[in-house]
């Protein structure tokens, strides 16, 4: 079938890793984009809740397709700002699009899915589990309140679960682990034989036009990863090596929960928040991998970007922005 380019893309989340990155690609594209946060800029991102999705109606009504990158992505937030945002906004937001009859809703959505317990490589059509905290549990609402959408025939819906994303710009895997390793509070649970899939940026984006434009996407669910798996170690001393440190810490799963609930219950008092928490260590011990097929044999999608080149353009951007000063 043929692909279906879009006549104007609304992008949720526009300030976000995910999110700005795929605003660029559109617009180097020449596609038509409008973007919509919580803080607009005055031009392409609009400021906008779409917790209140009838507040940003009249771009409803001129976009054709929708890809939801807006959510808190934190192992350390109240469940309670974790649904509202990442459920009910979804669920809004996607009720609003189909009564304003936007074409196709692409929904980004995370590996976390199958839950942390998950092991080997797993398909779209794995169980998914909610062994994993708020963030997943909240993940796999998402999903769920997008297939109820698409079950009711009025609106095309594809799910993406991408693998760990990295990049310029990214906090998780970039931002938050040089910050703790300059304060030498970094550690990796499993002595760092933890399972790690870097996806990075750049292939993420490519894999989401293509969904966005694919006909036969429609209705599916999608792994975007990279082949196989590396360890948590190898990623991470990238880091290190970045800093000219030696590293990185590893320890037992056991070690790193105990140190994770201590320094959650320390945050808690002090007003502060440890994204280094219990649910993170989990996800940092994981032995699961994503098999990828499903996206080359639908999508024609497949990782371009070597690790060697991802990592080289994150060391060059997270020295532009001076993360790698003592």
């Amino acid at each position: 079938m043929t692909e279906q380019t879009p006549s104007k893309v609304l992008i949720t989340g526009a300030n976000g890793f995910i999110g700005n990155s795929l605003m660029r690609h559109y617009k180097q594209q020449g596609v038509e984009v409008v973007g919509v946060d919580l803080r607009g800029d005055g031009a392409e991102i609009v400021e906008g809740d779409i917790g209140n999705p009838e507040s940003i109606a009249e771009l409803l009504e001129q976009c054709d397709v929708i890809i939801h990158t807006a959510a808190l992505v934190s192992n350390a937030l109240s469940d309670a700002d974790m649904w509202r945002v990442n459920v009910q906004a979804t669920a809004k937001l996607i009720a609003a699009a189909e009564k304003h009859q936007v074409r196709r809703f692409v929904q980004l959505s995370s590996i976390v899915a199958y839950g942390n317990a998950a092991t080997g490589e797993l398909s779209e059509d794995h169980p998914v589990h909610g062994d994993g905290g708020s963030y997943v549990l909240t993940k796999l609402a998402s999903e769920h309140a997008v297939l109820a959408a698409h079950a009711k025939g009025n609106i095309e819906v594809v799910i993406l679960r991408p693998g760990d994303v990295y990049g310029p710009g990214s906090r998780p895997w970039l931002i938050l682990p040089l910050e703790a390793i300059h304060k030498g509070q970094f550690m990796l649970p499993e002595k760092g034989e933890g399972f790690f899939r870097p996806t990075y940026i750049d292939d993420l984006v490519r894999g989401i036009l293509l969904a966005v434009e694919c006909p036969e996407a429609n209705g599916e669910i999608f792994n975007l990863s990279c082949q196989g798996y590396i360890s948590s170690r190898e990623f991470f001393s990238h880091h290190y090596s970045w800093l000219n440190k030696r590293g990185p810490m590893l320890v037992s799963t056991r070690l790193a929960l105990i140190a994770a609930t201590l320094a959650t219950k320390l945050a808690d008092l002090t007003g502060g928040v440890n994204e280094a928490s219990v649910a993170t260590v989990a996800q940092l011990s994981t032995k699961s991998w994503f098999s990828i097929e499903k996206a080359q044999r639908i999508l024609g999608w497949a990782p371009q970007v070597s690790l060697k080149d991802g990592m080289a353009h994150s060391q060059q951007w997270a020295n532009d922005q001076g993360l790698l000063k003592k």
